[in-house]
This record gives C-alpha cells, sequence and structure tokens, in this order.
C-alpha cells in the first residue's frame, strides 16, 4: 500500500521581522537626525528661510542667551575658550566649527566669539538657525 506524501509548502522568507526591524531603523534615524545637535542647552535660534540641516561631525559651540559658552556639552569661560577650542580641534581632528547663538544675544559677543575661533585655528564657521517657512 502506497501512502500519499503531504506537500509541503515552500515557507521561503518571513518578511514581516525584517520590515518591522527597518521601520524601527529608519524611526531611529529620524530621531537621530533631529536632536543630533545638543538639546540639552536650550537655545532660542533666530529663523531663516534658507536654513538647513548639518549633520556632519564638526565642533559644536553653543553660546546661551546669558553668555555662557559651550564646547560640546562642556561649560567653558571666555579665557579659556581658545585653548579649550584648540583640544577640541585635535581631539576631533578638525577645523570647522557649527556655531549656535541665542537670538536674542548682543552681536559684540557673538562677533568675539567668532573673532577668538579664527585666532585658534577654525577655518569655517556654520551658524544654526531655525527653518522659518514661507507663510510667516
Amino acid at each position: 500500500m502506497r501512502l500519499k506524501r503531504r506537500l509541503k509548502d515552500d515557507d521561503g522568507l518571513i518578511l514581516t521581522p525584517l520590515i518591522d526591524i527597518v521601520f524601527l531603523v529608519i524611526i531611529f534615524f529620524m530621531l537621530n537626525t533631529s536632536l543630533a545637535i545638543n538639546p540639552a542647552i536650550q537655545v532660542d535660534l533666530p529663523n531663516a528661510y534658507t536654513s538647513k540641516a548639518v549633520l556632519k561631525d564638526e565642533i559644536l559651540v553653543t553660546l546661551s542667551a546669558n553668555g555662557d559658552i559651550y564646547i560640546g556639552k562642556v561649560l567653558v569661560s571666555l579665557e579659556r575658550f581658545p585653548s579649550d577650542l584648540k583640544k577640541e580641534m585635535v581631539r576631533l581632528q578638525n577645523n570647522r566649527m557649527i556655531l549656535r547663538a541665542d537670538e536674542t544675544l548682543p552681536y559684540r559677543i557673538l562677533i568675539e566669539i567668532m573673532d577668538l575661533a579664527r585666532l585658534s585655528g577654525i577655518e569655517a564657521i556654520s551658524l544654526v538657525t531655525a527653518k522659518k517657512s514661507l507663510t510667516e
């Protein structure tokens, strides 16, 4: 007596877990991109129509409304700013700087920080702004 064999379906590749992982990775990169520049230090950025996202690994300098200076997340004094900036340039092997400054900060302080950065060896300074829509 001959027994009938069951035909096995080819299970193939199960795509559901793969799709879940891809969506999780996409969400991770979207969140990481929007939080890439130090959200712990609160700064009211000026608005600009031509604002673009910066995703490079450059030296981040933040100037708060009360005049505090941060290199990355570290608070530095104005006197120590040039030496600490040089240390950061050596550590990151980069001489480009991203400058986040509060919109209420006096222009004099902004120019002083940019001048000290140039004297320290910074070749290019990018200013961070918030995106302004055309309807505003």
